[in-house]
C-alpha cells in the first residue's frame, strides 16, 4: 500500500527494540514493524497496513474494541496511556507487554491517530518501574514510611490480584469488572490486606506494599488471562 507521501518513512522504527506502530484516526493500521507484525500473526509488516484490530488473527473482538477505545482516549484526551496486555498470540505463546500509546501528529501539531510502542516482560518480576508508576498515582510519600520494611506477607491467588490492581490505582468496581467478582468481595479483600498488612487505611495499605515491592510483580495467576489494563494516563 503506497502512502502517497502522506506519511513519513517508518524504516527506522524496525531498527529500534520491541514492538511499534502507529494508527490513523480510525484506529486503521498506518505502520507495525517487523516484530510486531511478527507476533499477531503476520510475516510482512506490510500486510497489516489498511488493517484494524479486528483483523489480528486470533485475537477476541473484545480486545479488538477494548485497543481501539483506548485510542480513542488517546485522540480525544491527547494523553498518553501506559498498558499492560496479556494475551496469546499467533505463535499459541502466551505473553505480557508494557505498552504505551501517544497522540501521533503532523506537521501542523494536529492530532492524525496514535503512536503505540511495547515491551515484552520476559519475566514476571520485570515491572520494576511499576513500583514508580504506582508511586506517582498515590500521595506524597510520607516520611515515616521512607526506611524500607521487611515484611513477609504470604497472599493468596485472588488477594495478590487484586492488590496489583489496588496499587495501579484502580477502584473496586474496575477490579470487580476484570476479575469478574462481586464489588462486595473485591472490598472484603481489601480488607483483609489491611489485616495482613497491619495498615490502618487503604493509603497506608498502598505504602506498605510498594515498599515490600508488590507493585513490581505480575501474579503469576494473570499471566495466563487475557488482560488489558490501563495502568497510569499522563
Amino acid at each position: 500500500m503506497n502512502n502517497n507521501g502522506n506519511y513519513p518513512s517508518f524504516d527506522i522504527l524496525n531498527q529500534l527494540p520491541g514492538c511499534w506502530g502507529c494508527k490513523d484516526i480510525n484506529s486503521v493500521f498506518v505502520y507495525v514493524n517487523e516484530e510486531y507484525s511478527r507476533i499477531i500473526g503476520f510475516n510482512n509488516p506490510l500486510d497489516c497496513i489498511g488493517l484494524t484490530d479486528f483483523d489480528i488473527p486470533h485475537l477476541n473482538p473484545k480486545y479488538a474494541h477494548l485497543f481501539q477505545q483506548q485510542d480513542l482516549q488517546v485522540i480525544q484526551s491527547e494523553k498518553q496511556l501506559r498498558i499492560l496486555d496479556i494475551h496469546p498470540y499467533a505463535d499459541g505463546y502466551w505473553r505480557a507487554h508494557l505498552f504505551t500509546k501517544t497522540a501521533w501528529r503532523d506537521n501542523n501539531n494536529n492530532v492524525i491517530g496514535v503512536i503505540f510502542s511495547g515491551v515484552e516482560l520476559k519475566h514476571t518480576s520485570l515491572l520494576e518501574i511499576g513500583h514508580w508508576i504506582c508511586r506517582s498515582n498515590t500521595t506524597q510519600y510520607h516520611e515515616k514510611n521512607t526506611f524500607n520494611q521487611q515484611i513477609n506477607i504470604f497472599l493468596n491467588t485472588r488477594e495478590s490480584e487484586v492488590l496489583f490492581l489496588l496499587l495501579y490505582g484502580k477502584k473496586p468496581q474496575y477490579i470487580s469488572k476484570t476479575l469478574q467478582l462481586a464489588v462486595k468481595t473485591v472490598e472484603n479483600y481489601v480488607v483483609r490486606l489491611r489485616e495482613k498488612f497491619n495498615a490502618n487505611s487503604k493509603g497506608e495499605l498502598i505504602e506498605l506494599a510498594l515498599d515490600a515491592g508488590f507493585g513490581s510483580h505480575i501474579p503469576e495467576s494473570m499471566l495466563k488471562t487475557q488482560q488489558s489494563i490501563i495502568l497510569k494516563e499522563y
